[in-house]
């Protein structure tokens, strides 16, 4: 029974951390994560914060004429952070 108990735990964290580095790694290269899921979309051309399994992805968006919409960057860390846009040039 013991043994069985170590077995699931362990399959859980090996989902757990192939979900959160292949988010990360999504994150480092401005891509949209897989894993996690939209919760909040803002209207400034649409920035998005992404909650995971004890993670989050903020993916802040400009809207601008000339471009169109244009990823600035994508933060990754944990629930507790917060919508930061960063400044316009």
């Amino acid at each position: 029974m013991k043994n069985r108990r170590k077995f699931i735990i362990g399959i859980i964290l090996v989902i757990w951390l192939a979900f959160f580095i292949t988010d990360f790694s999504l994150a480092k290269v401005n891509k949209s994560p897989i894993f996690a899921i939209p919760i909040v979309m803002y209207k400034d051309g649409g920035s998005t914060e992404y909650y995971g399994l004890g993670y989050k992805v903020i993916k802040y968006v400009d809207l601008t004429v000339e471009r169109g919409t244009e990823v600035i960057k994508i933060d990754f860390g944990t629930w507790l952070m917060r919508f930061s846009p960063p400044e316009q040039d």
